[in-house]
């Protein structure tokens, strides 16, 4: 065995158990020796792109494919990297000119299927699972995926039988169980749900989609926020026009509605409270969210679970909720309606400031939209304070910024969900 070969083996076994850092040091003395070495240097885009460096790892993947362009799974790490950087298309054309290489890999077809599927191609995620699965029956990735598609297209029976097969091939695969986990999140099965997630912890406490499940299906205990679980994956697999069209739509209709009500008289009594009562179903489903994730920052897996942004954005919501209650005493106190307006003030600045970490472009929107209708709050409540009136010119401002924010915070989040 050359020393080259001795250099990679550790390099390998190294990355295999995480040692990132050792491991390219390895892989550095492997092609001093040999510069041209395919599999150093396919080795060492994939250890950049485990320590986060896309960039090295595209340019370690890019010189391989110069040397080596006849061998398929260059193209499909560089479709990793890709992904990794959210280029869904140019990961697609790389796993297609993979596939076109050696149409026997199983695993370039099921990475495809995944991309599918987070493009919410379902049925062409499921179709191309089976085609991965019919030259590898046990081929995880794609049972995994498979059964993901199937949920998504409603084929709830067909998706439990693929999972419990995926679980059978590795009943300690720490992905499968975080899928299944997931799988049964969104069929409203909380309690299963749980349990995969924390199998799935326990064979990789490092797995992020595990995590993130798993804080999902502790606040799912709450009824109120499984009914908002059940909304959000609903608004979830739709595509991005679909939702636009829903959340533009329940605007345009809770207008439509209101107008009627003020110029049909006998109907105002009808039409009026359930303007009302649309209006609290769409706040409630923006605040939901960062009040339920406060309640769960005293769970003892909180400290694990949320990230150091979420856990900033818990103290703002505290806060806010703290000042809203102490507004309500202070009315009850005095009976002053300047304390119920800054109650309000309270209870919208929520939803900015619980969204503040979200992350878009330019990098600081969310902060800056936050800060600005604080100020813009501020204004108001000075200007009441001064005028005696609560619907000032800046009370109106806020209230339009508010409806805007909801607009920008929906295309954000559509954007990131519809890739």
């Amino acid at each position: 065995m050359s020393s080259i070969d001795v250099f990679y083996d550790r390099a390998l076994l190294l990355y295999q158990q995480d040692r990132y850092e050792q491991s390219l040091e390895h892989l550095g003395q492997a092609l001093s020796q040999d510069p041209n070495s395919i599999a150093c240097l396919h080795l060492m885009a994939e250890v950049q792109l485990a320590m986060d460096r896309p960039k090295d790892a595209n340019q370690s993947i890019d010189s391989a494919i110069g040397l080596a362009p006849d061998i398929d799974v260059l193209y499909s790490t560089k479709a990793k990297i890709m992904i990794d950087v959210n280029r869904y298309d140019e990961a697609e054309s790389l796993l297609k000119q993979a596939i076109e290489l050696n149409p026997a890999n199983p695993y370039n077809i099921s990475l495809l299927a995944q991309i599918s599927l987070s493009r919410k191609r379902y049925k062409e995620a499921e179709e191309l699972s089976d085609r991965a699965l019919a030259l590898d029956p046990e081929n995880l990735l794609a049972l995994n995926t498979k059964s993901t598609a199937q949920l998504k297209q409603n084929k709830r029976q067909e998706a439990e039988e693929t999972m419990r097969g995926a679980l059978g091939e590795n009943p300690e695969n720490s992905y499968t169980h975080a899928t299944y986990g997931w799988n049964r999140l969104e069929s409203g099965d909380h309690k299963t749900a749980l349990s995969h997630f924390r199998e799935a912890l326990r064979y990789n406490p490092n797995n992020e989609y595990a995590q993130a499940g798993m804080m999902q299906a502790l606040q799912a205990r709450y009824f109120v926020y499984r009914w908002f679980l059940r909304y959000q994956f609903w608004i979830g697999n739709m595509a991005a026009k679909y939702q636009w069209g829903f959340i533009i739509g329940f605007y345009l209709l809770t207008r439509v509605i209101d107008w009627v009500s003020q110029h049909v008289p006998f109907l105002e009594p009808i039409l009026t409270p359930l303007v009302i009562l649309m209006g609290l179903v769409a706040l409630s489903t923006w605040l939901i969210g960062p009040v339920s994730q406060l309640l769960f920052r005293f769970n003892p897996f909180a400290e694990h679970l949320l990230s150091p942004e979420e856990k900033r954005s818990v103290w703002f919501t505290g806060v806010l909720l703290l000042l809203m209650v102490m507004s309500f005493v202070a009315f009850f106190v005095t009976a002053s309606y300047l304390f119920i307006a800054i109650a309000g003030y309270c209870l919208i600045l929520i939803i900015p400031w619980s969204h503040f970490y979200l992350p878009t472009k330019p990098k600081y929107m969310m902060p800056l939209a936050s800060f600005l209708m604080t100020a813009v709050a501020i204004l108001a409540i000075y200007e009441t304070i001064q005028s005696r009136e609560l619907l000032n010119t800046f009370a109106t401002s806020f209230l339009i910024a508010f409806v805007g924010f909801q607009f920008l915070v929906n295309a954000v989040m559509i954007k990131r969900d519809n890739i």
